[in-house]
């Protein structure tokens, strides 16, 4: 199934949890990351139970350190 990832087409499978994606994309540790679907926020308590449905818009942020 398609979704918009960071406004970049993106192919998941079906069911597919915010989670999945995140393993899917080879990043073991979710710390750091915010996780926005249509524009609405995901709590990281709910990565695992969020299923992402066809042309979903996931964006994803990391936190950085700078100064």
């Amino acid at each position: 199934m398609k979704i918009l990832l960071n406004d970049e087409n993106y192919e998941i499978a079906e069911n597919s949890s915010i989670t999945m994606l995140f393993q899917k994309l080879g990043k073991d540790d979710m710390r750091g990351w915010a996780v926005a679907v249509n524009e609405s926020i995901i709590p990281k308590h709910d990565f695992e139970k969020t299923l992402l449905c066809e042309e979903d818009r996931v964006i994803l942020i990391q936190a950085t350190q700078g100064g």
